[in-house]
């Protein structure tokens, strides 16, 4: 099922490769936190062209540029570059994506991370 694209809008598809999916309209039902304060991030918009625009979290913290996708993972966007992929990023094992951070245990130093991939309950415990 699409729609006809209009200008302004967005086009969604519902059509995925097979063993794949990769969503045209990010999740808004994630609440990933920041892994520079751990803050909660919050889903942002940002218009690339007429009829596209770029889905993302970025922190809440004043002054931190640090935003997550999730295609991308974490990263922090400059202007007219692409975005720096962190080496140690974890990604989920069964889907390739980038996880993101659903906990922090301050007690333990345990950092939880999550895929993005709904139903997918892989984690990895970082400390």
């Amino acid at each position: 099922m699409n729609e006809t694209p209009r200008r302004g809008l967005r086009r969604y598809s519902l059509l995925a490769r097979q063993n794949a999916t990769l969503a045209t309209v990010m999740r808004t039902d994630i609440l990933p936190l920041c892994d520079k304060h751990f803050r909660t991030m919050e889903a942002c918009i940002a218009p690339y062209n007429a009829d596209y625009s770029i889905d993302f979290f970025r922190c809440t913290d004043k002054f931190c540029g640090r935003c997550f996708g999730e295609r991308v993972g974490y990263v922090t966007p400059q202007r007219n570059q692409t975005p720096t992929i962190a080496p140690d990023q974890p990604r989920c094992d069964f889907h390739g994506r980038p996880m993101f951070i659903i906990s922090l245990d301050r007690q333990r130093n345990h950092v939880t991370y999550a895929c993005t991939e709904p139903e997918c309950y892989q984690r990895v415990l970082k400390t």
